[in-house]
């Protein structure tokens, strides 16, 4: 019998010469997958004999897991598009210019408030995207505005697009079935909210002093001379302290309550709200604001490094105008979070009506083991983000012109992924699925080697270790959902062969997938094509790596507390 560590060295080679194509050779993550795909197909039908039959319904099957992601994905772009044409964002970007002149409350209330509302009705690299011309806009050296763009986002992706990364990635690959059959059986609703929840206590504990290592990293990074230093630093942070640790509070207490006590949908989009209408009623009426006000050193003095290769005058340009009211600017995104509160609020009791109205097909190639469904009215995409989508061009008066082109561009973004999102969910449940005993020759599959040798080699310090492959998956793919689908599989098989909490273990993955989005290759490539610094990937990279381990080194250590101490016979 071939060996547990032989199997899982052969699993490990689609997803390693997918790394190793998408890191060195900078491949498309498509093409990348592509590749592992066909490398798991090969491996599945010669060297786990896997059905021919069986081989094609789990890849046909795993596309069609992937259409719920699109759609969600579709209807974020869909909503951000029609806003962007309409005018709201320019108007956006212009209240925020004229709410305070001290750049650290500048971007703890951009950060902490807006990045994490973008996040949770949008996701997908939306924030960054949006935060970072907006920090230009407001004065921020352009590597600045790119650095912490992707930092202020890292807590949120684990709730981004109304959750898509446990709706979306954890769901997609820990099914009903294979929970009922646990010998601690628990239903997937059940898991799903056990999931969210503890993603929600360690990305609600990093909430609180993260918008101060922010502030002493923006000081160290971007202050003054004598600022960048570990003291200089430090005392340029200290009187706006307070401030951020208000904010990062009140933002973890947020995400974290609503996490545990509503669902997964909700936590980023209330926290964001929640956060920003506090920061703002604070800012206004001088509440912790300190007394002096604190900016970058003068242009003039702006390294190359700093502006991104850059000339100053491209940088001054940017003057966003106030196109409508900023109530009407800010009313789609009120619309979405007020429809997600309502019909995931669970004393309402709407989520089984709502899952009631389903497409389905009951058995993929003949086999009743893979049923699929579309949700429709439960999913995010569908609902409430097309929708408000098009409720948003009848509101801002739209022509047909400017729909046609929110659409046009909506789908020009979303082809992409799209193609990625079917590759990679395709390429999981082939690994995943070439471990059922009946239609194939080996056992455990790819993904249940990969679970023991991680299992075996981590032993009892597994949950220190998930986040790091968390980010490792985000890295690669770029997406908290994509990593998810990859690893969160592996992740629970392996916590269960250790004997600790699958749930903990799965939602430390999930945390861990959203801290892997600041150094993810394909984020920071994104972000520097919207600002125009492309080619300073590098200097980018280097500077986010640093609260990258800190983040990664934080969640491991909670979910050694949580696992070993706090909650050690959770599911």
């Amino acid at each position: 019998m071939t060996s547990t560590a032989v199997l899982a060295l052969f699993a490990a080679l689609p997803i390693a010469v997918a790394f190793t194509l998408l890191v060195w050779l900078r491949w498309s993550a498509a093409r990348s997958m592509g590749v592992g795909w066909a490398i798991a197909t090969v491996l599945g039908l010669a060297y786990w004999q896997m059905e021919p039959s069986w081989w094609a319904a789990v890849a046909l099957y795993g596309a069609l897991e992937a259409v719920s992601i699109i759609l969600i994905v579709f209807g974020a772009i869909l909503l951000m598009n029609y806003l962007e044409v309409s005018g709201a964002i320019s108007t956006i970007r212009w209240h925020f210019s004229g709410i305070s002149t001290d750049r650290r409350i500048q971007l703890l209330l951009i950060g902490l408030g807006f990045e994490t509302i973008i996040e949770g009705v949008a996701g997908f690299g939306t924030p960054g995207a949006l935060a970072a011309p907006l920090l230009i806009g407001l004065g921020f050296p352009p590597l600045g505005a790119a650095v912490f763009a992707l930092f202020f986002n890292a807590p949120n992706p684990q709730f981004g697009a109304a959750g898509t990364p446990i709706l979306g990635g954890v769901n997609s690959v820990i099914g009903a079935d294979e929970l009922a059959a646990a010998s601690d059986p628990i239903t997937q609703a059940e898991f799903q909210g056990l999931v969210s929840a503890y993603s929600g206590v360690m990305t609600g504990l990093t909430f609180v002093f993260w918008g101060v290592l922010g502030i002493f990293l923006l000081s160290y990074w971007f202050g003054s001379e004598d600022e960048r230093t570990l003291r200089g630093a430090a005392r340029a942070t200290a009187p706006v302290a307070p401030f951020a640790l208000v904010l990062g509070t009140v933002a973890g207490v947020t995400q974290w309550a609503i996490a545990w006590f509503v669902g997964t949908e909700l936590p980023s989009i209330v926290a964001g709200f929640v956060v920003f209408g506090l920061g703002l009623v604070m800012a206004s009426r001088g509440v912790l604001v300190p007394e002096s006000t604190w900016t970058f050193p003068d242009r003039e003095s702006w390294s190359d490094t700093w502006l991104g290769g850059l000339s100053l005058e491209s940088i001054e340009d940017d003057d966003p105008q106030q196109e409508m009211p900023v109530w009407l600017a800010w009313t789609p995104y009120l619309l979405v979070g007020a429809i997600l509160l309502v019909t995931r609020w669970p004393t309402l009791d709407l989520v089984p009506l709502l899952k009631d109205f389903a497409v389905t097909l009951p058995g993929i190639l003949g086999y009743s083991d893979l049923a699929w469904e579309l949700q429709y009215l439960y999913l995010p995409g569908t609902m409430p983000f097309i929708p408000i989508a098009i409720l948003t061009g009848l509101l801002f008066r739209m022509n047909g012109q400017e729909t046609r082109e929110a659409w046009r561009e909506s789908v020009r973004q979303v082809a992409p992924a799209a193609l990625t999102l079917v590759i990679v969910v395709s390429l999981t449940q082939i690994m995943i699925k070439s471990g059922e005993a009946e239609f194939v020759s080996l056992t455990p599959g790819m993904m249940g080697a990969l679970s023991q040798a991680v299992a075996g080699a981590a032993g009892g310090a597994l949950p220190a270790v998930a986040p790091w492959i968390g980010a490792l998956g985000t890295f690669v793919t770029g997406s908290n959902t994509v990593s998810d689908i990859l690893f969160a599989k592996l992740q629970y098989s392996a916590a269960g062969d250790v004997g600790i909490s699958r749930s903990i273990v799965v939602a430390i993955q999930n945390v861990g997938g959203g801290v892997g989005n600041m150094i993810s290759v394909q984020n920071i490539a994104a972000i520097c094509g919207v600002v125009g610094i492309s080619g300073r990937e590098g200097d980018i990279l280097r500077k986010v790596l640093f609260p990258t381990i800190i983040f990664a080194l934080f969640t491991g250590a909670v979910g050694m507390l949580l696992v070993y101490v706090v909650a050690p016979g959770t599911f």
